[in-house]
């Protein structure tokens, strides 16, 4: 990042933000992270961008949300990183809710035309979505 940049993450879980804190206060770096407390769809509506980069890896019923929160907020040109897309191809044959929203997620950015998308097979599956 440069000096001037900053990234905002959102958690929920008490003991993983205790956690986290802990270690951005023992990084040099640690004051370029912003960490708001609370559940992050509502989180998000408190932020503004631009922003060059979002990364979705949060409550898998709700990707598509997130994903329609952020895209506004990502500038032209910038990227949004969607982890577990392939949820150890559980999509492919769907019976939990997650399964079915992760499906309905990948479903709706295929034919969308304001990103170009690509997925790749690493690990659990992650999205690159380049805002157009």
């Amino acid at each position: 990042l440069p000096e001037d940049g900053y990234i905002i993450t959102c958690e929920i879980d008490p003991i993983a933000i205790h956690f986290a804190k802990r270690f951005f206060d023992k990084s040099p770096h640690g004051r370029k992270v912003i960490l708001k407390e609370g559940h992050a769809l509502y989180t998000v509506k408190k932020i503004s961008g631009p922003f060059d980069m979002a990364f979705i890896d949060a409550d898998k019923e709700n990707y598509l949300n997130y994903y329609e929160a952020l895209l506004p907020m990502v500038r032209s040109g910038g990227l949004i990183v969607v982890d577990n897309v392939l949820w150890s191809g559980r999509v492919l044959h769907p019976k939990e809710t997650s399964d079915h929203a992760i499906q309905r997620f990948n479903q709706m950015v295929r034919f969308d035309h304001r990103v170009e998308k690509v997925m790749l097979t690493v690990r659990d599956g992650i999205a690159l979505l380049r805002k157009c």
